[in-house]
């Protein structure tokens, strides 16, 4: 592995770059054996209590004294890490973890579609045996709290196939209803398949699949007057809502995967691979290329040669990546002529894949997680003061701009002027110095934006100054007249400080340049389409052309065009994206305050809570408007007649 390497003479730094995200850590000694592995639902958190003085185990003076060096693996949750570290630990056998002798494994679910009438089976090793595996589970209230939802949602059976087809008459579990007795044919086929595929629905996590059907059902019953039918599937919903949707589960898979995730920032780029082996993260490996000029195809291209020419054991049956290659298929080919070669028997074919749905999907994004944290403790710290440097000379700043600002004002048709001041500290954002503000300033009823920099420049350098703590280098996103705006503003205030530039897109077709999409197009893009995957995001980015930056320096004619695939130009880039979302964010907040305020508000008998109360179950006026009264009554448990009132006052 080529993760976090943190030496003892740099831990101070080096501990700053440690995610705080669930995962685990597996710790060296000097010729590099693994000494130590443990999990952790904070890594930074936890890896520092071995240095604080926070951890008070008897051995870990011994420990600390073989220690050299240590990597992470980020996962999905806690419950990955735990099983994670398991598994881990059974490979290296480390020297200060305990070894347990009994070779137990997780529990695991098994539901038999083989079977006439399947039941949900609770085995400690899943099987190749064609039938469907879900988990495994670390935990056993896991296992209890999944079959409690399936039994109190879906009747199915929990007896054994001998038990089942010998008994005459239903037993004690169908008299309390939680089982249809498919024994006696009290249900059909066709109804208990239904109920079986809700609940490999819920153990494979997709519970709001079940819970639209069973809404469907509620709103059957309740139109029906079967009112009892229809709390009952409430309660159903209710139970299932209240289960931890944070522990994603992957059903078993017996064929092996490499996932690789890809992350770059200019000229620097990781790449992670997850080794993926009967349903299992069994390793993690990361390379961190720097002074790249090559684009992101040729990249991955590179590496899916290197790494897959050292040795045909490191072929596994699919390769998931990021975004599709123009070669996939020719690469496909020779994976499998290599594999081929020199062998009689059959052997499973090499598939090279860019998924976009379904499990494959949430792995790459777990693959991309990965890579982007050991990019992070990779660079981060090691080439911070040469892009700020390289700032320094292509704005023709006096110092070194160590905390840098950027202004972003914001409405809509008019409405709702904003304005956002995000601060960043050494190339990296600190939050707790945003700041956000309303602005009034108008012409005639119309934004004045030109109005509107200077009062937000005003208020925050006055501010500022009051405060002592004016930034090195403020940015105002705009060409050279809301410069002007700015840099008139600090000479009426009588300040030296911050040194100011104009950020604009140059205007010009020529220079068409290759970039991946920003945060803020991203998280734009993902909020126009939602149903926009992963996979086809990412080709988005591959695809896409745009223009460079122009910075417009005060007394200095032409501006300056920043190099795309610069390391500076992406932290200006990311600084701008970051006052756009953070601008952004506000308005929509301000507009959804207004917008909530002048409709339910206006309806008798629905006070802030009732309020509350709809928007958390509905999520949205829009979807409250597309309701039915009984589903509103039903779902916020209204009475009938305000649900009705409320149907009438939106429609």
């Amino acid at each position: 592995m080529l993760n976090h390497e943190i030496k003892k003479t740099d831990l101070v730094n080096k501990l700053k770059t440690l995610p705080k995200l669930p995962g685990v850590y597996i710790m060296k000694n000097t010729t590099g054996e693994v000494i130590y592995v443990g999990k952790a639902k904070n890594l930074k958190n936890r890896v520092k209590t071995y240095f604080q003085g926070g951890d008070g185990r008897y051995q870990l003076n011994s420990l600390m004294r073989q220690f050299a060096s240590i990597e992470t693996i980020i996962t999905e949750n806690e419950r990955q890490a735990l099983i994670l570290e398991s598994d881990l630990i059974k490979q290296y056998q480390p020297h200060y973890n305990i070894k347990l002798k009994d070779g137990k494994a997780y529990i695991v679910i098994r539901v038999d579609l083989n079977n006439q009438w399947p039941r949900l089976e609770v085995f400690r090793q899943a099987q190749n045996d064609g039938a469907k595996y879900f988990g495994p589970y670390a935990f056993s209230y896991e296992i209890k709290t999944l079959l409690e939802v399936i039994n109190q949602t879906l009747m199915l059976r929990t007896c054994s196939d001998k038990i089942m087809y010998n008994r005459v008459r239903p037993c004690l579990e169908y008299q309390i209803k939680r089982c249809c007795a498919p024994c006696c044919d009290r249900v059909s086929e066709q109804e208990y398949r239904s109920w079986v595929e809700r609940a490999m629905l819920i153990l494979d996590g997709k519970t709001q699949d079940v819970i639209q059907q069973l809404e469907a059902l509620m709103l059957k019953a309740s139109a029906e007057q079967h009112f009892e039918t229809a709390a009952k599937y409430r309660d159903s919903i209710e139970v299932i809502k209240k289960m931890n949707t944070t522990q994603t589960n992957y059903s078993v898979s017996f064929r092996s995967r490499d996932v690789f995730g890809f992350y770059r920032e200019g000229d620097q780029a990781e790449i992670s691979i997850l080794k993926l082996r009967n349903g299992r993260i069994k390793d993690v490996q990361s390379y961190g290329f720097k002074d790249l000029v090559m684009n992101d195809d040729e990249l991955l291209g590179e590496v899916l040669s290197q790494y897959y020419g050292r040795s045909e054991s490191l072929l596994p049956e699919i390769v998931l990546l990021p975004f599709n290659l123009k070669d996939r298929e020719v690469r496909e080919i020779v994976l499998n002529d290599n594999l081929d070669h020199g062998k009689t028997q059959e052997i499973p074919k090499i598939k090279i894949s860019n998924p976009k749905r379904g499990e494959n999907v949430k792995l790459l994004n777990l693959a991309a997680d990965n890579a982007k944290e050991n990019y992070l403790a990779r660079f981060s710290g090691t080439n911070q003061d040469k892009i700020l440097e390289s700032l320094r000379r292509a704005f023709q700043l006096s110092d070194l701009p160590h905390m840098i600002e950027c202004i972003d004002i914001s409405h809509f048709q008019g409405a709702d002027t904003v304005a956002s001041v995000v601060f960043f500290r050494g190339a990296k954002p600190d939050k707790s110095r945003y700041r956000r503000f309303k602005l009034s300033a108008e012409i005639e009823g119309k934004p004045d934006d030109f109005g509107a920099m200077r009062e937000v420049i005003r208020r925050h350098l006055s501010r500022c100054a009051e405060e002592n703590t004016l930034a090195d280098l403020m940015i105002i996103d705009g060409g050279p007249t809301q410069l002007a705006q700015g840099l008139a503003i600090k000479k009426e205030l009588g300040l030296d400080k911050p040194e100011m530039v104009g950020l604009a897109k140059k205007r010009e077709g020529q220079h068409k340049l290759f970039r991946p999409l920003s945060a803020l197009e991203e998280k734009l893009l993902f909020h126009k389409n939602q149903d926009l995957l992963f996979s086809q995001r990412t080709e988005l980015k591959q695809n896409r052309t745009i223009k460079p930056e122009r910075v417009f320096i005060a007394g200095v004619a032409e501006p300056v065009i920043l190099n795309p695939r610069s390391a500076e130009e992406y932290l200006i880039e990311q600084i701008r994206d970051e006052a756009h979302r953070f601008a952004i964010a506000f308005h929509r907040k301000l507009r959804s305050e207004h917008i909530t305020r002048s409709q339910l508000s206006q309806i008798q008998g629905i006070g802030l809570r009732r309020q509350k109360a709809l928007l958390k179950e509905f999520g949205s006026l829009k979807t409250i408007k597309s309701a039915t009264a009984a589903e509103i009554s039903t779902r916020c448990k209204i009475p009938m007649k305000l649900a009705e009132l409320i149907v009438k006052k939106l429609g």
